[in-house]
């Protein structure tokens, strides 16, 4: 799962407005940012198998950023990055941590959707997975939908400041529709490079949170 990931960001900014946008976009990759990192580091495992599933070629074995209990784990420090650093000024300073925590958390449980069986719940066995980036297609039309989902739950609960606030808001919704288009069927076999990999994928996570923040400046909460 790509960018059905941000449908919980989305859905959480639209559950606590003072929660940046562009942070809860980072808190649901988290685990990923993580991810490619510890696999060049050599502490998770990313193999390139060509047609491991028809979404990508990736097998992989990540207990320490994807098991549930580290994907908790790492829901608890943001969670408590918020309330005792980032968010201690806010007086919404509880809501903020928790919804960046179960940000985090959220990614485990929407790549349940996708992944074949290669989540652990711990380290090794039983992993789980319901497999469908063996069906692409659908694979495509349910990310489509849950991104759709949570972007509508944002704009019932939010309103533009200006004119721009909306037109800006659709131009993002689709952009990340055409984004994940592109990368479900038109993008290129990956290099055989983990760094290459890594550095691609860094920078994408990061120029959508950065949209994500820019998109919402143009917003509000509804009264």
């Amino acid at each position: 799962m790509f960018v059905g990931h941000y449908a919980a960001a989305f859905a959480l900014k639209g559950k606590e407005p003072k929660a940046s946008l562009g942070m809860l976009f980072i808190a649901t990759q988290f685990v990923d940012i993580l991810f490619f990192p510890f696999a060049v580091w050599g502490i998770e495992h990313l193999e390139l198998i060509p047609n491991f599933t028809e979404v990508n070629d990736f097998k992989m074995d990540f207990p320490f950023t994807h098991g549930l209990v580290a994907s908790i784990l790492w829901g608890v420090l943001f969670y408590l990055l918020y309330y005792f650093i980032f968010a201690k000024k806010s007086e919404q300073r509880k809501s903020i941590a928790l919804v960046m925590g179960i940000a985090v958390l959220s990614h485990w449980f929407i790549d349940l959707i996708v992944h074949v069986p290669d989540l652990p719940l711990l380290y090794d066995e039983p992993k789980l997975g319901f497999g469908l980036w063996n069906h692409k297609n659908w694979a495509f039309i349910v990310e489509g939908f849950l991104l759709l989902l949570g972007w509508m739950y944002y704009m019932q609960k939010t309103q533009a400041k200006k004119s721009w606030g909306t037109y800006v808001s659709y131009l993002f919704i689709a952009f990340l529709l055409g984004f994940n288009y592109i990368n479900f069927y038109m993008s290129p076999a990956p290099p055989d490079n983990l760094v290459i990999i890594t550095l691609t994928s860094l920078f994408a996570f990061l120029l959508l949170a950065f949209l994500a923040y820019i998109m919402d400046r143009g917003r509000t909460a509804k009264a």
